[in-house]
């Protein structure tokens, strides 16, 4: 019985000093009007609570030198014969969210898209015209 009782008291225990796994980032200007992001605003300040956004980006690439031993010349990495920045998995996620963005702009009549301060828009023509363009290009350079 005591064991039980312990065992629950420590189950507890971890679960009440484990922290969130998402914290809240808010967003607010000083006196000087720089804005500043954190996840504590100072008090007496008038913070906006931002949306954090799941959408896997990748980072660029960064352009480096790497010498080719056989001719000893150098060339710069990045260039489009040699390594590609993206990784296979990378590719195959960037086309999937493209092929899925499309399918949903070709079905739905309206769309909805969540504005910076948290509340919804209907997105124009010239809008989804744009973002129908952009995940055609991904499609594209993605999907192989």
């Amino acid at each position: 019985m005591a064991s039980i009782r312990l065992s629950i008291l420590t189950t507890l225990s971890l679960l009440l000093m484990t922290s969130p796994l998402s914290a809240a980032i808010y967003k607010w200007k000083d006196e000087a009007g720089q804005v500043h992001y954190g996840s504590t605003p100072p008090q007496g300040t008038a913070a906006q609570r931002m949306g954090v956004s799941t959408t896997f980006t990748p980072a660029p690439s960064k352009k480096t030198t790497k010498t080719d031993a056989a001719n000893d010349k150098t060339t710069e990495a990045g260039s489009p014969e040699d390594n590609d920045p993206y990784t296979q998995q990378q590719h195959d996620t960037l086309c999937k969210n493209a092929r899925k963005d499309i399918e949903t702009m070709n079905k739905s009549g309206r769309l909805r898209v969540k504005q910076e301060d948290g509340s919804t828009a209907v997105m124009s023509d010239t809008d989804r015209e744009k973002r129908m363009k952009k995940m055609q290009e991904m499609v594209k350079k993605h999907c192989k």
